[in-house]
């Protein structure tokens, strides 16, 4: 039988691991070293490598040490083995524009790692990234949204934005409240200052943090007519 983590769990044994690896400075921190939360504490060795996989939106590898990964060396594509425990990640995301993308990548085959210790037969993964104007086959879809690579981007949402320094955060930048929110996805001047305030802080990509923000509730709904009321001045008053 495969062990997989709910929403609910992931959140909780994400806030125990970096609570964990953090020690005294956890009530404290703001922002969560996922670099050495994955080499020093969950005992993983990272390497960066020239991918040359078909699929050019591979970006990281978590190893099961049977599965060969395509890299290029020296200008040759050759098929490497690399030992268990061991995540490889594209080299490009050394680029410092690139960090934000790097920790989640990072922190999603991380992800992997965890899930591994629940279900010692799983095999090696992938994180893909996700190219919205590209036209995917009914199979790469279904590799990209499969049940195994929800679960690794949950763990890498948990580890990278524990429930705890949510709070912590929200308190430091918005009095504690939840982010105001009109309609569905409609941010005002001040809520999108936070966000991006609260984003830098953890080092994750705004868009990371507002869906994480939706999955912990800590939005609060509003019509969308309010936000045309309040920023256009056009429309009659909510009641």
């Amino acid at each position: 039988m495969r062990n997989f983590l709910s929403r609910k769990e992931a959140d909780e044994l994400g806030d125990a691991l970096v609570r964990e690896y953090t020690g005294n400075n956890a009530e404290s921190a703001l922002f969560v070293d996922v670099d050495g939360l994955v080499t020093e504490f969950l005992r993983c060795k990272v390497l960066y490598e020239a991918f040359a996989e078909d699929d050019m939106d591979k970006i990281g590898f978590s190893s099961d040490g049977i599965t060969p990964l395509s890299v290029c060396r020296e200008g040759k594509t050759v098929q490497a083995v690399f030992p268990r425990n061991t995540i490889v990640l594209e080299k490009s995301l050394l680029e410092p524009s690139e960090q934000f993308r790097r920790r989640f990548t990072l922190a999603h085959e991380a992800g992997h790692m965890i899930a591994a210790k629940l279900n010692p037969e799983q095999e090696a993964g992938f994180q893909r990234v996700y190219d919205g104007e590209r036209l995917y086959t009914a199979e790469e879809l279904r590799t990209r949204f499969s049940i195994g690579e929800w679960q690794a981007n949950t763990i890498a949402a948990a580890l990278l934005m524990p429930t705890f320094l949510i709070k912590s955060l929200l308190q430091k930048y918005n009095n504690g409240q939840n982010i105001l929110v009109y309609g569905n996805s409609v941010f005002a001047p001040r809520e999108k200052s936070i966000l991006q305030k609260m984003s830098d802080t953890l080092g994750v990509s705004y868009t990371a943090l507002v869906i994480r923000l939706r999955d912990l509730s800590a939005l609060d709904f509003h019509p969308i007519e309010e936000y045309v009321v309040k920023e256009f001045r056009l429309g009659s008053e909510i009641q």
